[in-house]
């Protein structure tokens, strides 16, 4: 009898046990449903319980939705047109609950950290030259390039162009009424004298789905004055780059816009129709097209387009052009909606004719922002020849922006040069800036720059601006929180020239 009890207990917990199962099974089956909607399906391993309880879940809600008062989930119910009130939920609330259930029992009470040392070598391959432009309130770039022919820096801010040469001298500065955040040049960067082209005028710079944005004409003269000739296009979705490129072969110029936006955005190109006037042609209707190249993929004589969409639908895809305005799409890589992908490039890694890829993931201005995140960091993906990428190496850095592939010490093999605009600034915030010196077979040995602490890069660029044979770097600061100043440096310091002495 004894017996008998003891086995009608642990078929009670096996009961209960079970029931659970199916209970989380539910929940995560309703997961899929519902939290995969929209985008790929976060897995509840890469946010700890009380980022995805009070950051991510309840903003998931309103967007199923629902409402939360005081602890309490309701449908969230409006008034039509027709004066009758209906819910605009498309979840009840039980099954949320299961939801949430789901990913407070499966998320880790903490993430791990990242699987390397702290970064804490000083690089002394680079001699770091500060630059000032005088700004109302924080340095606040928001573009900058190296000009190789002309060896001189652009740089955009607040209100601001600014120029300055080689030896790190201003010599000029423009006062503009956009937030400039991307300059195609066209040709005229292939040698010295005026520079001619098409900028991006994102309006807003914080995220919204106003359609302030605009594409300009602009002569930057020899004297380096500014005009900003043309307003080409305007009422875009919050843009964040734009290539000038004939699409239908008609000898007319489009142009081709990331419509990044915030909920709302799409990558386009606009037909030029004549006399000033275009023509939008949806390409994918989705927000976050943050980075596009421009390709003549399958040699057809078409430019394709190579693009990083950093929002809710994160991946890169390849649009190939199939004449007509019409593009077929090809999924490259997938993201998790939480990765926060930030920057991609295109660049032959292993020397073997195709292009490979080089991403960042690190955005961290969401839900999660106050979150650590171990995936963030510098990946490479190899090309086997048919557009098929598979990752071959993967850096850990918190909040990582940006990265360039290039030979900066001239040994034969790419080096990286990367930002973080959301490094671990308690512990680590030498990972604002980072060289990865390429040991070989993708290992690499990091170091960083004194002045590192001296702002906040949040743009930067590559190229040889002293003609003498070898890459330097020059970094941008946007230092809304003023962290030049909290790290004792000078909070007035606006660029960074790193000078390659290799040569």
């Amino acid at each position: 009898m004894k017996f008998f009890k003891i086995l009608s207990y642990f078929s009670f917990i096996g009961l209960l046990f079970t029931l659970s199962c199916n209970k989380q099974s539910e929940g995560e089956k309703l997961a899929q449903t519902y939290c995969a909607s929209c985008h790929l399906f976060p897995e509840p391993k890469l946010l700890d319980k009380t980022t995805w309880k009070n950051g991510v879940l309840p903003v998931m809600a309103q967007q199923l939705g629902l409402q939360i008062i005081n602890g309490e989930v309701y449908p969230n119910i409006q008034q039509g047109a027709d004066g009758k009130f209906e819910s605009l939920a498309s979840i009840t609330p039980e099954e949320w609950e299961k939801i949430v259930v789901y990913y407070e029992t499966n998320a880790p009470e903490k993430l791990p950290t990242q699987n390397r040392e702290l970064i804490s070598a000083i690089n002394q391959q680079f001699l770091v030259k500060p630059m000032t432009i005088p700004q109302s309130s924080f340095p606040s770039l928001t573009y900058i390039k190296i000009d190789t022919a002309n060896q001189q820096i652009i740089a955009a801010s607040e209100a601001t162009l600014s120029v300055f040469d080689k030896t790190t001298k201003q010599v000029a500065a423009n006062k503009v009424n956009e937030t400039i955040v991307d300059i195609d040049f066209g040709n005229s960067l292939a040698q010295k004298g005026n520079r001619t082209g098409t900028f991006t005028n994102i309006g807003i710079l914080n995220p919204n789905d106003l359609t302030k944005g605009e594409i300009h004409s602009f002569l930057l003269n020899e004297k380096k004055v500014f005009q900003s000739n043309v307003k080409i296009i305007e009422n875009l979705p919050r843009p964040v780059q734009s290539n000038a490129v004939d699409f239908d072969k008609d000898g007319l110029i489009d142009q081709l816009i990331c419509g990044y936006g915030n909920k709302n955005g799409a990558l386009s190109w606009y037909k030029n129709l004549g006399n000033n006037q275009y023509k939008e042609q949806i390409i994918r209707p989705f927000p976050g097209a943050i980075k596009a190249y421009i390709d003549d993929v399958n040699k057809d004589g078409l430019p394709d387009i190579w693009v990083l969409f950093a929002q809710a639908q994160e991946g890169i895809f390849l649009f190939s052009n199939k004449g007509k305005g019409l593009f077929e799409t090809k999924e490259i890589l997938r993201f998790s909606p939480i990765f926060g992908s930030s920057f991609f490039e295109l660049v032959d890694l292993n020397k073997d004719g195709f292009k490979d890829i080089i991403y960042t993931s690190g955005d961290n201005a969401d839900y999660s922002k106050n979150q650590l995140k171990n995936y963030h960091g510098v990946y490479g993906f190899l090309n086997d020849g048919n557009n098929n990428f598979k990752q071959t190496f993967f850096y850990p850095i918190n909040g990582s922006f940006k990265a360039m592939a290039r030979d900066f010490d001239k040994d034969g093999d790419l080096d990286i040069a990367t930002i973080a605009y959301f490094p671990d600034f308690k512990n680590q915030p030498k990972e604002g800036f980072v060289y990865l010196e390429n040991k070989g077979n993708f290992n690499f040995k990091a170091s960083s720059i004194k002045e590192v602490n001296a702002g906040n890069w949040l743009v930067m660029d590559a190229a040889d601006i002293d003609a003498d044979g070898d890459d330097d770097i020059v970094l941008g600061n946007f230092d809304r929180n003023k962290r030049g100043a909290i790290n004792n440096s000078k909070k007035d310091t606006s660029v960074l020239l790193l000078v390659n002495k290799l040569r």
